[in-house]
């Protein structure tokens, strides 16, 4: 039981952690978020996930859809 408990909160802390560095990403410009691309609103619903869900992977999407289509014009 101690176990579950504790991967859980590690899981917690690890995910608190990834969405301090999204909310980082919020202060940068935007012609920097458009480099790596991402926009604040994917950031934002990034962010507006469940915890349970890891809002860095959901980012990641995010910006491969936005450079893949970039790739197509």
């Amino acid at each position: 039981m101690l176990t579950i408990l504790t991967r859980s909160a590690l899981r917690w802390m690890e995910e608190h952690r990834r969405r301090a560095q999204l909310r980082g990403l919020l202060e940068k410009d935007d012609r920097m978020l458009e480099d790596i691309g991402l926009t604040r609103g994917d950031i934002e619903e990034a962010l507006s996930r469940p915890m349970q869900a890891d809002a860095r992977e959901h980012a990641y999407r995010a910006a491969t859809r936005s450079l893949a289509l970039d790739g197509l014009r």
